[in-house]
């Protein structure tokens, strides 16, 4: 399997050794581009970043094979792309200029994708990853897509439940749906062990881990080693092929309107292989109607 990767260094160079480190390709590729550096590239430092993550992998026993390329041609033939933050500049810390940044570096890279990698699996874990996302497939027609930022919502939301159950969070199992601007958890779907939260936990405590999350979203944090953890689950999940089920910005459709949000999906070989289907109370059905109209307008292009 060939990774391309594409975005700043200082998270496209984690990304790579925790590839290497599990040894899930045999070639990964990191794309240089100003664009996403934020400012001049230094060659000589680029070599020393990739020589070290080489010698690490050696360390470690990794035969895969890393480089590092301006040239677009380098990336062809790859079976998934990555898309991952870009350097942010002095400015750019409100959400809204997150998405106006992340927006102006992919509109500069997309057609390299197109030309090159358009049969790729797309991977975005920028921020506002479904607005991306939506862009994306708006702009070249790939269905084969996923947002990636949801694991950052999730993992806060099993590390609430195993702080006030003073659990390990290996136990911890929880699933969330939501967009870029908000998350419902699903208390239902949250157990421990298989024990469900209603079972550990009243229903006011419940309530509580709920409204905790619900104003979360991936902008909150500057999270490389939590959005690299979830990066490397499903990099795994399609690499191995393992049918995996995970909550990720997927593209769903409804009899009016086709949206990317987070929901509980498959994911194989394939990629996004099938929506997993829920059983919803009246109020996160309200819920999650919201989401799609409220998604649905911030993805109108």
């Amino acid at each position: 399997m060939k990774i391309a990767i594409i975005g700043s260094r200082q998270i496209a160079q984690t990304v790579a050794w925790g590839i290497s480190h599990t040894e899930l390709a045999q070639k990964i590729v990191i794309y240089s581009d100003s664009q996403f550096e934020g400012k001049r590239i230094n060659r000589n430092y680029r070599t020393t970043d990739i020589r070290d993550i080489i010698l690490a992998g050696a360390t470690s026993n990794s035969d895969t094979d890393i480089t590092i390329t301006d040239s677009p041609d380098k990336l062809s033939k790859s079976d998934i792309v990555l898309l991952l933050p870009a350097e942010q500049p002095v400015g750019y810390r409100s959400n809204q200029g997150l998405k106006k940044l992340n927006l102006s570096i992919i509109q500069h890279v997309i057609p390299t994708i197109h030309e090159y990698i358009s049969n790729s699996k797309i991977l975005v874990g920028m921020q506002n990853a479904n607005y991306i996302s939506a862009w994306i497939h708006h702009s070249i027609g790939s269905n084969n897509v996923i947002g990636i930022s949801n694991g950052i919502a999730t993992a806060q939301l099993k590390a609430t439940i195993a702080n006030k159950l003073r659990l390990s969070v290996k136990d911890i199992s929880a699933l969330a749906i939501g967009n870029d601007s908000i998350t419902y958890p699903l208390p239902q779907y949250c157990r421990v062990n298989g024990i469900p939260l209603s079972q550990l936990l009243d229903e006011t405590r419940v309530k509580d881990i709920s409204n905790s999350l619900s104003d979360f979203n991936d902008n909150q944090l500057d999270s490389i080693y939590t959005l690299t953890s979830h990066i490397l689950e499903i990099v795994s999940a399609i690499a191995l092929d393992k049918k995996r089920v995970m909550s990720v910005g997927t593209l769903i459709s409804t009899d009016s309107t086709s949206v990317f949000i987070n929901v509980p999906s498959k994911i194989g070989g394939d990629g996004i292989e099938g929506i997993i289907p829920l059983e919803l109370t009246d109020t996160q059905r309200e819920q999650f109607t919201q989401l799609v109209a409220q998604s649905a307008t911030d993805q109108s292009f």
